[in-house]
């Protein structure tokens, strides 16, 4: 794989679309408003610590940036889960009050928005894929949150 590149399933992410990264974790910015190992149940204790106190840290930071008080981490392990890239990844959500009716309506949200992308790889018809320099600007205002 090229250095410039982190692989992400079968997808290439960009460098500077990486705001921060260990020896076995990397946070990304998403294509539409973190290892190589397509199962959460297939990582050593060593790689899981480390993805966990990845999302715990760039989660904090968020969390202040985006001037939310709480976080949703969530995890599609397999197929069934709801997973549509085979690669272990964290998506980390700041909340604010209010953002949806009832609390537990966000799971409904991203269960259907996977199942929107697994279908078509298009998650809706409103939401557009952000440019590479509109992404590597994001990146680049979270790395500095976390330099």
């Amino acid at each position: 794989m090229d250095p410039e590149y982190y692989k992400f399933g079968p997808y290439k992410i960009h460098q500077k679309e990486v705001f921060y990264s260990t020896e076995f974790s990397y946070a990304m910015v998403n294509l539409r408003p973190l290892l190589p190992v397509n199962r959460f149940v297939d990582l050593t204790a060593e790689e899981t610590s480390d993805l966990w106190l990845t999302a715990q840290k760039v989660g904090n930071r968020l969390e202040h940036h985006h001037k939310a008080s709480s976080l949703t981490f969530t995890i599609q392990d397999g197929p069934q889960a709801g997973q549509t890239v085979p690669h272990v990844h964290i998506h980390i959500l700041p909340r604010k009050s209010g953002d949806f009716e009832k609390n537990d309506e966000i799971y409904d949200a991203i269960d259907g928005k996977e199942k929107e992308l697994k279908e078509k790889l298009d998650l809706d018809k409103e939401r557009k894929d952000r440019n590479f320099e509109e992404m590597a600007e994001e990146a680049d205002e979270y790395r500095r949150l976390l330099s």
